[in-house]
């Protein structure tokens, strides 16, 4: 028996690739919003605002206060619910060295991440009843919470039982906008992407702003402001019918959305997310009738009938 070990005189150079550069914060918000594929982060209403109650209860202010004095909170929420698409799917438990690279940029200005203040921010989020933390392999597993902070598992939103939900396009993180924005303008932003979920346009009274939506009116004015200066808002004035007013209508600010967060554009995320949903639908519902057509036209033999006849159901399967 030849025993000989075989020799190789191919270069290593030409067997093995040469080695890579580290990851960066582009590159990894790039690979994991591609794992996400929707094109946009889910976040419900009860987010931004405690819906009207059906016994008259006014609308109300929800989580934007508790991110007042930690901005950074916000944004951790958002990064998490973002990636929980696909990190609900695998066993991964990302590092917090991970979750900094995600969330930093190196334009000026910007949000600046440590351990420090990434850990601070998961504690905010903890104690608002937004995610729970358990330990996994000397690491923290973090789990998103719902959105109301009710300490409820998370489900995702579907725009009907479960939840109105905001479509925050993946742009958000592309742009770095979660690095660059204020907290004034993050606030506004949202509670816009709420309230033209289904319109192109809507009001925020600023005098109101702390009674809806717990933000202060120069927090309103400020956020406003600086949307209006990168080009995310336009805004104009109308007068707008009011059948509690003495003349029918008041004078009002209305404000739209642009670009990809403008509400058409959104409607085409969501539309193209669902076109997906539909096509992975059809390649498993009509499994069983293919399997029967084939067997028919091979001139497999027929099944006895039975005396009771069955009853025909629509056998379709659910692809979410």
């Amino acid at each position: 028996m030849n025993t000989q070990k075989p020799t190789f005189t191919t270069p290593e150079s030409e067997l093995f690739p040469e080695d890579q550069e580290r990851s960066t914060p582009v590159s990894t918000r790039e690979a994991f919003i591609e794992r996400s594929r929707s094109g946009y982060t889910k976040l419900r209403h009860e987010f931004v605002q405690v819906p009207a109650s059906s016994k008259g209860g006014a609308a109300a202010p929800a989580m934007l206060p508790v991110f007042a004095r930690n901005h950074r909170a916000a944004v951790l929420y958002l990064a998490l619910l973002t990636n929980w698409p696909w990190l609900s799917r695998s066993d991964e438990v990302l590092a917090a060295d991970t979750w900094i690279r995600f969330l930093s940029s190196n334009k000026t200005g910007s949000l600046t991440w440590t351990a420090q203040s990434l850990s601070h921010a998961w504690k905010v989020l903890e104690d608002a009843g937004l995610v729970e933390r358990t330990l996994v392999n000397r690491l923290k597993k973090v789990t998103p919470l719902h959105e109301s902070g009710s300490r409820e598992p998370y489900t995702s939103p579907d725009g009907d039982k479960g939840g109105l939900y905001v479509g925050l396009p993946h742009t958000f993180w592309t742009d770095e906008l979660h690095a660059t924005l204020s907290w004034p303008a993050l606030a506004v932003l949202l509670i816009l992407l709420k309230e033209t979920s289904g319109r192109p346009s809507a009001e925020l009274p600023v005098d109101k702003a702390e009674k809806y939506y717990g933000i202060s009116r120069t927090t309103a004015e400020t956020g406003l402001a600086e949307l209006r200066d990168i080009g995310l808002v336009l805004s104009r004035d109308r007068w707008v019918q009011d059948h509690v007013a003495g003349e029918g209508r008041r004078w009002a600010s209305l404000h739209a959305l642009l670009g990809p967060y403008s509400m058409a554009e959104r409607h085409k995320l969501q539309g193209a997310a669902k076109k997906r949903r539909d096509e992975a639908r059809a390649k498993t519902a009509p499994t069983k009738t293919k399997t029967a057509a084939t067997t028919k036209a091979k001139g497999a033999a027929p099944k006895k009938k039975k005396n009771k006849a069955k009853k025909v159901v629509n056998d379709e399967h659910s692809a979410e």
